[in-house]
C-alpha cells in the first residue's frame, strides 16, 4: 500500500515516531536497571506497577514499528534485516490481546536482551531519516 503522505511528510512522521520509540526504549532500560529476575516484579506492588508499565511501553514500541511499516513498508527490513520486526509487532499484539496471560520472565528477557540492540537500530534509523534529502 502506497503512503498518502509526501516524501518529506513521510520522513517527518517517521522521525517523530522513531524519536518516540527511542525515548520509550530509554525508559524501559532505565526503569529496569535494578531488576534481576521476574520475582522482582511479583514481590511488591511497585514491582507489579513496573511490570504493567513495561507492558505498556513494549506495546507502544510495537505500535511505533507498525506505524513506520505503514509509512514505508521496506525501510526497516531493508536497512536492519537482523532485527525481528515482525516479532516486535507480534509481542505488541500478544500483550495487547493476551490480557492476563502475560509471562514476566518473557517481559524481563525482552527488556534486558531484546531492547538494547533495538535501541542501536532505532538510532541508526533516525540518522538515516535525517540524512534523507
Amino acid at each position: 500500500m502506497e503512503s498518502k503522505y509526501s516524501e518529506s511528510g513521510k520522513i517527518e512522521r517517521m522521525l517523530l515516531t522513531l524519536y518516540s520509540v527511542s525515548r520509550t526504549i530509554e525508559n524501559l532500560i532505565e526503569w529496569n536497571k535494578d531488576v534481576v529476575s521476574a520475582e522482582n516484579y511479583y514481590n511488591s506492588p511497585g514491582g507489579m506497577q513496573l511490570l504493567a508499565a513495561n507492558c505498556t511501553l513494549i506495546t507502544a514500541i510495537g505500535e511505533g514499528i507498525n506505524r513506520i511499516n505503514r509509512l514505508d513498508p521496506t525501510f526497516l527490513n531493508t536497512n536492519f534485516p537482523d532485527i525481528p520486526w515482525i516479532d516486535i509487532i507480534g509481542m505488541r499484539n500478544r500483550i495487547a490481546h493476551g490480557y492476563f496471560e502475560l509471562d514476566a520472565d518473557i517481559v524481563l528477557d525482552t527488556v534486558k536482551t531484546g531492547i538494547p540492540p533495538l535501541q542501536d537500530s532505532i538510532q541508526k534509523a533516525i540518522e538515516l531519516c535525517k540524512s534523507d534529502p
